[in-house]
């Protein structure tokens, strides 16, 4: 039995699950999120904001300005069909930050049209 073809599988989807993982990591900045039971579902995201305790928006790694941040929530829209009400956000903000910039960025949001906004928490143990 020739067994090529199976180790084969194995290591491109060792490759992909590595890539992915990677990708996930990226999304996500080290922050101190706020200690609540929350839901379970983890639906699938559009856009991912993080925003530190200094108050600064992180998208995909980098420092974004409010402006930056709704610029690429703009291009986020097109690629779920240009409806904005399609589009799903989540805002992990550290629980030492100010809410005023959370406040700022969900109103701004919600004038591009995007109603589904989700909040990150950690949740108790």
């Amino acid at each position: 039995m020739n067994m090529t073809p199976m180790i084969d599988v194995v290591f491109q989807l060792l490759i992909f699950f590595l890539t992915v993982s990677q990708v996930s990591r990226v999304n996500t900045e080290v922050l101190e999120l706020p200690r609540l039971p929350g839901a379970e579902d983890q639906q699938t995201t559009s856009l991912t904001v993080n925003l530190n305790a200094a108050g600064e928006l992180i998208v995909l790694g980098e420092k974004q300005s409010m402006s930056a941040v709704l610029e690429i929530a703009r291009e986020r829209i097109g690629s779920v069909g240009g409806e904005a009400s399609l589009m799903t956000t989540t805002l992990r903000v550290d629980r030492r930050s100010s809410s005023r910039p959370v406040n700022e960025l969900v109103t701004a949001l919600r004038g591009l049209g995007i109603t589904r906004v989700r909040i990150g928490v950690e949740s108790p143990q």
